[in-house]
């Protein structure tokens, strides 16, 4: 852990540093190289007979998750002035976001704490990465459905069908 918070200090350092756009020309090639080495190392770490004892736990982080990310980029939306229906596409569109929570497992097992956090972490993120998608596809359909429930918009005012002997009589004084 120590390895990569100095990372991160050397980064912020150089960050500010005039040479800054060259090392990143100079990395930038092997950030998503090194990315995918770590996530292809974390899947080797999992033992996939492990993943059956975190199901339901992966099942309801991911649950509550979805639902905390949908309510704050409704939040977030409806304080910055946006529609509902741009609001709830934006909750539905951040609902994909656990990668981090990798990291976090892989720090919490080599810091001796419960083996398994790995496979809890895989199968949340696994579950957020195909639900992500499909419901930021599905994101009028879902703002339809949540419209109606919780009726975000007005039903239109139904007009009234005046015959044309009704009409004569409204416009005469």
């Amino acid at each position: 852990m120590a390895e990569a918070i100095g990372a991160l200090l050397f980064g912020l350092a150089l960050a500010e540093s005039d040479h800054r756009e060259r090392v990143e020309h100079l990395i930038l090639p092997f950030r998503d190289f090194f990315g995918a080495l770590f996530f292809f190392s974390f899947g080797l770490s999992i033992d996939p007979v492990g993943l059956g004892g975190a199901v339901v736990p992966a099942v309801i982080a991911a649950a509550v998750s979805m639902v905390g990310n949908f309510a704050a980029g409704m939040l977030a939306g409806r304080t910055s002035g946006l529609s509902h229906k741009a609001s709830a596409n934006i909750g539905l569109t951040i609902v994909a976001r656990g990668e981090f929570s990798i990291v976090m497992a892989n720090l919490g097992v080599a810091g001796g704490l419960l083996p398994v956090l790995q496979p809890f972490a895989a199968l949340y993120v696994l579950i957020l990465a195909v639900l992500g998608p499909v419901l930021a596809k599905h994101s009028t359909a879902i703002y339809d459905l949540l419209s109606r429930v919780f009726r975000w918009q007005r039903p239109k005012p139904r007009r009234r069908k005046i015959t044309i002997p009704e009409a004569a009589q409204e416009a005469q004084p």
